[in-house]
């Protein structure tokens, strides 16, 4: 009881301090246990599937590089060939896409292709319709959440949803929703066998890939034996002669956190590197605030001191010292933890905002109480143990003398510059980590585009019968617009995969050249509208049928010394076309993977509008254009995106971490700059005796200054020393999973040192401005 009220007593009596250490505990506390629990979401995907570690996704190995993507024509060949791939289903996904329902307009979120045997390989529950719902191409399920938006009132079952105002599919089913921790979610699942309706070329051809292919595979089947046997199949259904195509399983398990890698991906993916830097950013965050604590309470030791000679000289044994530093670390740090859940809990629905992630905060989450366990030994033990090993030093008949005032045997310095010059370390390697981030963000989204991104908008333009006249009716009465400077077209607009391939064939120096490239058929204003830059030749007319241009890494992988001229044949149409230009390679996806071989050529059925549009008014522009759309396709949808926020989404993974990692970073700095006042605070009133004799001998108030603060600058100078190698090594090896990379630029480096020593001298300054500037009489007075 002794203890406690001693403890309580020191804890108020030590105002600033005690302020500083809840301050920076709690907060550091807090974004461990948000971490904590964004890792338990990240690992936890596809654990509700008792059948997930025998599920594999099927996936493409081409020159290093995956992919997920297959043609829906594919699967069959595969299941009729190879028995092990007897229970499979394919997915084509797609983020939204049109219907109508009783005559009204509806934009469906999350909507796939797939066929029965999904529901098995996915542990999707149906509510109505049976356990083979899609039973014909023309059949549908929705989710119960959307069937209770769309029917509130009766059953869901029976309905027609029209699908792009073109094919009617009827509802036979509803689903459950499918848990948050799960890779597909759909609202809207309709057989993929429509396809063959809906788009025969997709169906039908080798040459469009677009489905994922999922396989439950026996645990004890040979799977190198089944990858091999899918080689030989492609080599056959592709009609390869000499090149065997590369496949191999990816777990589906592995998807979420293991594909940041794979192109094509139409799945939502994390990355487990991000993760793990979160850990690691946490885990420092906590440290500082550890740090902080260890620091202030040797800062302090002069109070401690005379309190530990008063217990020695009355019989305290080191078991008294220890629970009398034991509870008062205890009480501070259970404060502190309190706080935290409470901060955690507030800012929950925040994260989850920030990180598109849908945790929930459960005080009976049996991780968030191991996070709070751990991080209360270590917060309790390593500063009592340290604390302890200070105090037993201490000399009592010395320190009574002296009020406090004799320091313990040699080392205790030590200990505050090592851990200070530690924090101020983390805090510079924080700030060159977000600095270099965006720079390489600005390198993706602004600088490595290979066009104009500025006021370009896409609209779609639905695959029907009226897709080729379409599409030269609405680009006439566009280009009448005073909004509008040029409309072009293609199949893929920039942020969106090239997802149809084929091969060149050409002639090179007398031996006949096979490469793959990917098909980017437009219009002849395609170039002038995008504003692409032309390395070499010049664009094709809107009448060049016969001619084609290439893109830079497409003349890269031919390996020829100048391709214009150069007669190709494209096995996508079969056609013969001569090379009349090559342009810097134009961003489709993120730039995490480098572009791929591309060529275009004119074709007459463009999937896709791009518009660009004058400066100034871009709402009152949109209206004009949908406007047009209602007189040209009243039976559409008229449905428009910006170009630069597609490339966006592209990056909304690298977006997300680097808004938190900035404020983690300046979280960091914060408690690490609180610290270091508490710090300074501390020494300077155990020199306010050597500082007014200082001024009482003339001492000028810079002198007094430079003085207390030469010791901050040192420290920052020591930090900035071991910080710049480990903040060199890291933002490498970074920037490796980027095909397109940024310099670490001398400046980087530079700017955090000195934004560092900075801050801290603006933290200290105040105290030693005070000091400096105090009466010398009322200093000499005080002591």
């Amino acid at each position: 009881m002794y203890n406690l009220k001693l403890a309580f007593r020191n804890l108020l009596r030590q105002r600033t301090g005690t302020l500083i250490n809840v301050i920076g505990l709690s907060l550091s506390i807090a974004v461990c246990l948000l971490i904590a629990l964004f890792v338990q979401y990240e690992y936890s995907f596809e654990e509700h599937n008792p059948d997930a570690k025998n599920i594999y996704r099927l996936l493409n190995i081409n020159d290093g590089k995956r992919d997920p993507i297959h043609p829906i024509t594919f699967f069959g060949k595969l299941t009729d060939a190879i028995p092990e791939l007897n229970s499979g289903t394919m997915v084509q996904y797609m983020k939204e896409d049109f219907f109508m329902v009783e005559n009204e307009q509806w934009i469906a979120h999350d909507v796939m292709f797939t066929g029965n045997s999904f529901f098995s390989l996915f542990k999707v529950h149906i509510l109505e319709g049976g356990s083979s719902p899609l039973s014909d191409a023309s059949s549908a399920v929705i989710s119960r959440s959307e069937a209770e938006k769309l029917f509130p009132d009766v059953s869901a079952v029976g309905k027609i949803l029209r699908f792009q105002n073109r094919y009617d599919f009827t509802i036979k089913g509803v689903f459950e929703d499918a848990p948050v921790t799960t890779n597909y979610r759909p609202n809207v699942i309709m057989n993929i066998h429509a396809k063959e309706i809906l788009q025969n070329y997709e169906y039908t051809s080798m040459n469009n890939q677009s489905s994922n292919f999922y396989f439950l595979i026996p645990p004890d089947a040979n799977r190198k034996s089944i990858v091999e046997k899918i080689s030989a199949q492609a080599k056959i259904a592709y009609g390869y002669d000499k090149h065997t195509p590369v496949f191999a399983f990816q777990p589906l398990s592995d998807i979420h956190l293991r594909s940041s890698d794979t192109i094509w991906d139409t799945i939502a993916r994390s990355d487990e590197n991000i993760v793990r830097l979160f850990i690691l950013v946490a885990v420092l965050v906590l440290l500082i605030a550890a740090f902080n604590f260890i620091n202030l309470s040797v800062a302090l030791r002069n109070k401690r001191n005379f309190n530990t000679g008063m217990q020695k000289v009355m019989g305290a044994a080191r078991g008294n010292i220890f629970g009398y530093l034991f509870i008062e670390t205890f009480l501070l740090v259970g404060f502190c933890l309190l706080a935290a859940l409470f901060i955690a809990n507030m800012l929950l629905p925040y994260f989850n905002g920030l990180m598109g992630t849908e945790i929930c905060f459960s005080i009976t989450n049996p991780l968030l109480w191991g996070a709070i366990a751990a991080i209360a030994v270590f917060n309790i033990l390593v500063p009592v143990l340290v604390q302890l090993r200070n105090q037993m030093r201490v000399n009592p008949s010395a320190s009574i003398r002296s009020k406090g005032r004799a320091l313990p045997k040699k080392g205790n310095i030590s200990v505050v510059q090592s851990l200070t010059v530690a924090q101020i370390a983390i805090s510079i390697c924080l700030i060159i980590g977000v600095v270099g981030i965006n720079k390489q963000f600005d390198l993706l989204l602004q600088k490595k585009l290979g066009f104009d991104k500025e006021n370009l908008v896409t609209v779609g333009n639905p695959w029907n019968d009226k897709v080729t006249n379409r599409y030269a009716v609405y680009k006439q009465e566009l280009e009448k617009l005073p909004a509008v400077l040029g409309v072009t077209g293609t199949w893929n607009t920039p942020g969106f995969p090239l997802n149809n391939g084929g091969s060149l064939e050409f002639d090179s120096n007398g031996e006949k050249i096979t490469k793959s490239v990917r098909q980017a058929p437009s219009d002849g204003d395609f170039f002038t509208v995008m504003q692409t830059r032309f390395l070499m030749g010049s664009a094709y007319s809107g009448t060049d049928s016969a001619k084609a241009v290439i893109n830079e890494r497409c003349w890269q992988n031919m390996n020829v010394e100048n391709p214009i001229g150069l007669k190709v044949k494209n096995s996508f149409d079969g056609r013969d076309y001569e090379i009349c230009g090559v342009i810097e390679d134009i961003q489709n996806r993120s730039l995490q993977s480098e572009s791929q071989p591309a060529i275009y050529y004119l074709h007459p059925e463009l999937g896709s509008f791009i518009i660009r549009l004058k400066s100034g008014n871009l709402q009152k522009s949109i209206a004009e254009l949908r406007a047009v759309w209602s007189s040209v396709e009243p039976d559409q949808l008229f449905r428009f995106s910006f170009v630069d926020e597609n490339l966006r989404f592209n990056y909304t993974r690298e977006i997300r971490t680097k808004a938190l990692l900035t404020i983690m970073s300046l979280l960091a700095i914060f408690i690490s700059m609180l610290g270091l006042y508490g710090l300074s605070m501390q020494i300077i009133q155990g020199r306010t005796k050597e500082i007014g004799i200082r001024k009482v001998n003339g001492a000028k108030i810079a002198e007094i200054l430079a003085m207390l603060n030469r010791r901050f600058v040192v420290w920052v100078c020591v930090a900035f020393t071991i910080a710049v190698p480990l903040t060199y090594y890291a933002m490498t090896r970074w920037l490796e999973a980027f095909a397109y990379k940024t310099s670490l630029s001398w400046w980087i480096f530079v700017l955090g040192g000195v934004a560092t020593l900075f801050v801290a001298l603006f933290t200290v300054s105040w105290q030693s401005w005070r000091a400096a500037t105090k009466n010398p009489i009322e200093a000499l007075r005080y002591e």
